[in-house]
This record gives structure tokens, sequence and C-alpha cells, in this order.
């Protein structure tokens, strides 16, 4: 009674009655399959990509893929981006200019300094004695041409002098030279004197005392003439001799005139001396040049430095980003245009600029081995032009620094105005309290 499925005790499962079309197929070689299709355990083991609530999810994703895809498509399209960029800014190498011992360094790494600031002080010891040596030269140079100019005083007074003793000695000559003539004349008459006495004591007209005495006279006209020849003689020696002094003393005032201009020279040269050396001693105390912040510090008190070598940088000035992109995006990139910058420290940020210049070369036509594509099989590879993108306003409430990866997004759509493309084209913003250009990056912006 027990096994009876009718039986009162008998589970409620048990008293079903099956119907006939639930039967199994008992024919001859049919496989039974059960036909439960009713069966609650049979509905809920429907496949999940069956069901209706699966179905309407998966439509509303489809539908929301293909919004998403054609907007990022009309997006993508209407920009072009480049994850090879970096920013950049000016950096200025501080080097000594001339050799020496570090005695002091007044910075630190990352320490803000004003221009005209001083950085760093060599050993001053060497250069200051060079200095003072070559001021010695300027000072032993200015004496020799003050010994030089008293020179050429004392050899004009010598040149007067001589002068005035050239001209009497001339007065002399000349006054000698009219006494000869004078001399010559009454030697002269003196003997016609004596010819006509002569003739006449031949024919006893005159007695013989009266032609002694014409003889006498003649003869001392002659002695007297003859005198006064060689007085004229003498002083014209003495004239000669006065001029040659004369000319000596002109000579003597030329070289003395010749040693100032030596003197100038050794004066200006010893000068130039001096000043080679101040400035030598004026290279030992390193200013910074431009207002900004020191990196990459590389030098500590002791340390002996060389001519040109890399102390520290002075970063300054506005930062920019160089953004490296494919040849083939620069289609319809034109300078002015509106950029959209990411920066990886800042991912949830964003910054606004402009394009600013293209370079005129790709970056491997002006690498240190530039490839040279005459020899051998080419491969055509798409080159990267360094294109230069601007902040509109420096962001200063943020860390950046040249060297960060950027994400540039250049909207090639855009047609820059004259006044964009002046924007642009200008080489330095002026420095603002707050970004105005940030903003969050959201679906909604792209």
């Amino acid at each position: 009674m027990a096994d009876n499925p009718t039986s009162p005790a008998a589970s409620p499962a048990r008293r079903q009655v099956a119907a006939p079309s639930d039967a199994p197929d008992q024919r001859p070689g049919r496989r039974t399959v059960p036909q439960a299709k009713d069966d609650p355990a049979v509905a809920n083991k429907k496949p999940i990509y069956r069901r209706t609530w699966f179905l309407i999810g998966a439509l509303l994703l489809l539908v929301g893929l293909i919004i998403w895809g054609v907007r990022y498509y009309r997006y993508a399209s209407d920009h072009e981006t480049t994850d090879d960029a970096f920013v950049e800014g000016h950096a200025v190498r501080v080097s000594p200019r001339t050799a020496g011992q570090v005695s002091k360094v007044y910075v630190q790494d990352n320490q803000q300094v004003k221009a005209g600031q001083l950085l760093l002080e060599l050993d001053p010891r060497d250069y200051q004695a060079q200095l003072t040596q070559a001021e010695a030269a300027v000072t032993s140079a200015r004496a020799q041409r003050s010994t030089a100019q008293q020179a050429i005083r004392s050899r004009a007074s010598v040149i007067t002098q001589q002068r005035a003793q050239a001209a009497a000695a001339e007065a002399t000559q000349g006054q000698a030279a009219a006494e000869e003539r004078a001399a010559q004349a009454q030697a002269a008459n003196a003997a016609r004197d004596e010819q006509r006495y002569a003739e006449l004591y031949k024919t006893d007209a005159v007695s013989r005392q009266r032609y002694d005495q014409a003889l006498t006279t003649a003869r001392a006209a002659a002695a007297q003439a003859d005198a006064a020849h060689r007085r004229t003689q003498t002083t014209e020696a003495q004239a000669i001799q006065a001029e040659a002094v004369v000319n000596q003393a002109r000579n003597d005032y030329q070289q003395a005139t010749e040693q100032i201009s030596v003197n100038d020279a050794q004066i200006k040269q010893a000068q130039a001396q001096a000043d080679a050396a101040q400035l030598q001693l004026s290279y030992t105390k390193l200013y910074a040049s431009e207002a900004g912040r020191i990196t990459g510090k590389a030098v500590d008190e002791g340390q002996t430095v060389s001519v040109g070598q890399q102390l520290l940088l002075i970063t300054y000035g506005q930062l920019w980003v160089t953004a490296n992109f494919k040849e083939t995006q620069l289609t319809h990139m034109r300078v002015g245009q509106p950029v959209q910058l990411v920066v990886d420290t800042y991912p949830g940020e964003q910054f606004a600029g402009r394009v600013e210049s293209f370079q005129r070369g790709t970056g491997s036509r002006f690498s240190l081995l530039p490839a040279e594509n005459a020899t051998g099989n080419y491969v055509k590879v798409v080159q990267r032009l360094p294109v230069k993108i601007v902040f509109d306003g420096q962001p200063d409430l943020h860390l950046l620094a040249p060297g960060m990866s950027v994400t540039p997004e250049v909207a090639i759509t855009v047609t820059p105005t004259q006044q964009d493309v002046d924007a642009a084209h200008r080489e330095a913003l002026p420095r603002v309290t707050e970004s105005p250009a940030r903003r969050k990056v959201s679906p909604d912006n792209k």
C-alpha cells in the first residue's frame, strides 16, 4: 500500500497523473526524449543569451557603442594628436670663463634666483696678482711717456738756442763776406796804384819813395783781403756747423716725438693687459644672467673647474610644448589653431594652447647622422616634424618642467584668425597667477 501511487500516504508528485502526450515514445528504434517543456526546473535552465533581459541590455549597449563610435569618429577626424610631445623651456648653462678653484657656492638645487644674483665665486688671488702686475706696467709706461715729454721740451729749447746761434753765425758770415769784398776792392785799387807808380817810376816821374809807398800799400791791402777771405771761410764753417747742430737738435726732437708715440703704444698695451686682467678677475664671480630656478647643480666648494665646464643650469621664461607630429598629420594643421594639452602629471586637467610655429625640417634631417637614401634599398618611413605649441597663459599653479610628457590635441578644422596667428607668434606671454584655461576632461568637452 505504501508503494501505491494512488495511496493517500503517497507524495503529491507521485499522485500526479501523467498526460498521454507526456509519455515517452516506446516505439522500437526511436530515442527517448523528455518533453517536459512546462516544467519550472527545465524552464530555469534556459541559456543566458536567450533571456529577455540579456537581449534588451545587449541592444542598449550596442546602441551606446554606435553613438560613442560616431561621436569619437567625428572628434578624431577634427583633431590630430600624438603622444610624442614634451614640455620645453629656456635653460641657460652657467659655465666659468676662467679656470680656478671654487671658493664659495651661494645657491642650492631648485633655488629661485634673480637676474644678477651672485651664484658662486672662484679663488681670485692669482688673477689679482696678474692685475697688480698689469697696473704696474701701465704706471711704468706712463712714467716713460712723462720722461719723453720732458725730453721733447728740452729738445725744443735746444732747437731754439741752436737756431739763434746759427742765425748769429750767418750774420757773422755775411759781415765777413762784406769785409772780404771791401778788402778785395782796396787790394785791387792798391794793386792798380802800384802798377801806375811803377810805370811812372820807370820814367822818373815819381820818386822811389812814392813808389815804395804804393807798393807797400798794395801788399798790405792784398794781405788784408786774404785775411778777410780766411775770416769769411771761418764764418762759413761756423754757420754750417751751427746749421748742423740745429739739424741734430731737430732730429733729437723728432726722436723724442716718436718716443712719445712708442710710449703711447706701450701705455695702450699695458692698459689692455690690465683690462684683460681685470676682466679675468671679474670672471671669478659668476652671476645669474636670467631670473629662474637652479637646475642640475654639479659644483661644490673646493672643486677645481675648467673653462667651459657646465656647473649648473638656470631654467627661465615661459614654457612651451614641442610635439613631434607625423608628416601625414600636418595636412590641415595651421599656425594659430587651438590645442588642448593634457600633461601626464595632471591626467584629470586640461590646458589650452595654440600652434606657434613649425620647424623647417624633420627631426631625422637635423640629427647627428642624417639618413642617406641615395644608396642601397630604400624603405619609406613616415617622418615626424616638431611643432611648437605655446600655452594660453603660463600655468603657474602647476609644477611643469621641461621634459614632462604631454598629449596635445589640435583642432585642425578651426580656421585661425590673424589675431590668433599674431598671438601664437609671440615669444613671451605675460605670466598670470591662475590657469584660466584649466578644465576637467569629460566626454562633453570632446
